[in-house]
This record gives C-alpha cells, structure tokens and sequence, in this order.
C-alpha cells in the first residue's frame, strides 16, 4: 500500500510535467561514481519515458584534475576557479566531450532511451567569448590578484533550436561544456553556467543541479538542515547574512539567474542520493532545495 500511496502522490505531477522541458545539470562526481551514475540514468529513463522533454548538461573538474596528475600538469586554480592553459584546454575536450559525454550517453542507453551526444560548438547552441582578465581575492589570505583565465570563456549568446529539435523527437541530449567563439577557438565553460542559460533561454519548467551537497542548508555540519524551497529573496538574504558560503554561492546565484529568466522552478540537490532525482520531481518534500520567485511561492504552499 505505501507503493501505491507514492505513486497516488506522483500522479499530479505526472499530469503536470508531460511535455514539459527539464534541464538537468550532472556534476562530475556523480558521473565518475559507477553507480551514482547507473541510478542518475535510470531516473533520467524515467522521466524521458513519462513524456517529459529532458536535457542533460555534465561538467567533469574532478576528472579533469585525474587526467591532468596522469599527464603531469598540475591542475591550476583559483578561488576553486580553474585556469585553462593550451595544455588543459586539450585534456579538458578529450574529458568532456569525449569520455564523460561517452560513459552518460551508455548509461542512459543502457536504460532504454535514445541519448545523443553534444557540445556547446554542436549546431551553435553557445557561443562565447575570452574571459578578460578579472580581479580576485584569495578567500584565505584575502589578497587581491589579477587572472587571466587563459582559455575560459563567458557565454556571448546561447541558441537551443537544435537542442529543441531532439527533445520534441524524444531524444535526450547530452551537452559537454565547451563552446567556441566566432573566430572558432575553443573554450572551457563553467558547467552550471551552461545548465543554467540553457534553461533560461528553453523557458524549462525545471532546471534541475545535481551535486555532491543535500542542497541549501541552515547548518552546513548537518547535512539534514537543507531547506525544503526558498523564494529568490530568501536565497538572496542567505548569502547576504553568510548562511550560505563557498561552493554553494556560484550555484545558488545561477539558479537564481536562471529563474529570473524564466524557468518555473529550479532545484538544489545530492545526485549521490539514490533516485533524489526523481523524489524532488514527484514529491511534495523532494530531497533537495527549490528555488522559486516571491509569486510562484502561493501557487506551490497551495497544490505543492
């Protein structure tokens, strides 16, 4: 009977969110984690399989970081924000758009859905161009230094119409962070970056960071703290006051961006969890944190 209560829960979502489009952003430790990554699969069968149109966006810098100690070049960051020289940049295509995009493409095949493949360069979907140089502070010692970032790029414009074109065809891409300028030079690009404009520019109703984290928590030394939505404002407040610091920053402005810019609903969550993916769809509690603006906030305490 507890089966058929859950699925009884799920049924107005399943009414809700066919046709709908997902962005899914996979970090690289859920996708070096054989097993994390069979269950991600699975959930995203699921949802492919009850009509839902979703897109997979990965990143990979724990792999990355393997490849370049197995090369002999040390990984070089700062502030956690990676520098990518000639050297990395090479690693970083044979990395992202090679053996990561490979290993979630088998897996969601594995499952019974038809994956395809892609960069940021494919059809135009990114377009960026060369990081400047940018002011940043050690969070350690608090100096101040200029970076160049070298082979890093912002994204100049995003254009989802090939990406739309496999999602109404019932094919579910996968998109490696890499992107070109218009001279043609490749570029390395945050990840959730990507997850997040790609979402925005699609109007997805769910954008969806899988992380290594439970979400936002009141108490980043307890794990179980998480905060079940926030409104945008409430999110703001959070980094504001410090609640909410280091890694979880950077991700927690870009959901905030891309709600802004449209995305009905955007989700924080622990992709090492088993099926959090699916719990945070098609339950009121979900396993992670959502992050809504101030108007959705009555529409969600309402139906849920």
């Amino acid at each position: 009977m507890e089966d058929v209560a859950l699925l009884l829960q799920a049924l107005p979502y399943l009414r809700r969110y066919r046709e709908k489009v997902f962005v899914v952003k996979v970090g690289g430790e859920i996708a070096k984690t054989p097993d994390a990554l069979d269950v991600f699969a699975q959930d995203i069968a699921m949802l492919s399989q009850l009509g839902i149109r979703v897109v997979v966006v990965h990143g990979g810098g724990p792999q990355l970081d393997e490849v370049s100690d197995k090369m002999g070049v040390k990984p070089e960051k700062v502030a956690g924000r990676r520098i990518t020289d000639d050297a990395t940049l090479e690693m970083a295509k044979m990395v992202f758009a090679g053996s990561i995009n490979t290993d979630i493409l088998a897996a969601i095949r594995r499952h019974g859905v038809l994956p395809v493949g892609l960069s940021g360069l494919d059809g135009e979907v990114l377009t960026a161009t060369k990081r400047p140089p940018k002011e940043m502070t050690d969070p350690e010692t608090g100096e101040k230094t200029l970076v160049d970032f070298k082979n890093v790029g912002d994204i100049r414009d995003c254009n989802p119409a090939l990406v739309r074109t496999l999602v109404e065809n019932r094919y579910v891409p996968v998109l490696s962070p890499l992107a070109c300028d218009e001279e043609g030079h490749v570029l390395n690009i945050n990840a959730d970056t990507v997850a997040c404009t790609l979402a925005a520019e699609m109007q997805a109703e769910k954008l969806i960071v899988l992380s290594n984290t439970n979400g936002v928590l009141r108490d980043v030394k307890d794990p179980e703290s998480r905060y079940v939505y926030l409104t945008v404002p409430q999110a703001e407040d959070l980094m504001k006051t410090g609640v909410v610091t280091k890694g979880m920053i950077p991700k927690l402005q870009g959901v905030i961006e891309a709600v802004r810019g449209g995305v009905k609903r955007a989700h924080l969550i622990n992709g090492l969890t088993p099926h959090s993916l699916l719990t945070e769809v098609f339950t009121l509690k979900g396993k992670g944190t959502m992050i809504i603006d101030a108007a959705a906030e009555k529409e969600y305490l309402e139906r849920g």
